[in-house]
């Protein structure tokens, strides 16, 4: 493999392992709202998805474009309150460590995440995620492009790095994820064995070139 010129990251389930917080999130929501148990199964189908496709799932009719915000945002107080929690927090194994040894060598750094901004506002502070990634270069859900499995967001992330997909690597969670990076032609796509992954999924998948159960086990060429 040729050295890679932009690591790209997916970042919950990915650099920050939060699937529990956001499943008994999503859980609540359900409940209240729903139309059925929100269940793992439809956890691991809905990955990656934006909050509005995942409430439209979830509540199985039309809302106005307002219910929708206030649904989306009740769920997001629930889960940073859980987080805010379990402080301290940190990222994935390795991580860090991987951010140090790309920017020696000049690789670029990239995140590509389903979150909205408000949460990224959170994460910055908990994990100083600016010490490593340029603004323009943290992309989050802007409530208008379609959610993974659509390469929407990695294309725009590609154009924000100025970089071919074939001279990135990404490192993705999600069946969604996986198949978002491959649709936007990025050469070389990890799945990641966090808590709560789908990892039987995602390891037997084409687009996949390896499985990391921490990013300490990333040899970086």
């Amino acid at each position: 493999m040729k050295t890679a010129r932009a690591l790209i990251f997916d970042f919950n389930g990915t650099l920050f392992w939060d699937t529990a917080y956001h499943q008994k999130a999503w859980a609540s929501i359900a409940e209240k709202y729903g139309k059925s148990p929100y269940t793992e199964g439809q956890m691991h189908m809905l990955n990656g998805r934006t909050n509005s496709e995942t409430i439209a799932f979830l509540v199985g009719e039309k809302l106005p474009p307002g219910q929708v915000k206030a649904i989306s945002e009740e769920k997001e107080r629930l889960y940073i309150d859980m987080c805010r929690s379990s402080m301290p927090l940190s990222l994935a194994p390795g991580a860090v460590s991987l951010f140090e040894r790309a920017r020696k060598r000049g690789i670029k750094l990239a995140i590509a995440t389903s979150a909205g901004p408000d949460n990224m506002q959170w994460y910055k502070r908990w994990f100083s995620l600016s010490s490593y990634f340029a603004d323009h270069l943290i992309i989050t859900d802007d409530s208008r492009r379609a959610g993974k499995p659509d390469p929407a967001i990695y294309l725009e992330t590609l154009a924000a790095l100025e970089l071919e997909g074939s001279s990135c690597i990404v490192f993705e969670d999600t069946k969604n994820g996986i198949l978002s990076a491959s649709r936007a032609g990025i050469g070389t796509i990890y799945a990641i064995a966090s808590d709560g992954a789908d990892i039987g999924t995602t390891e037997a998948m084409g687009e996949t070139h390896g499985l990391l159960s921490g990013f300490d086990q990333f040899v970086l060429e």
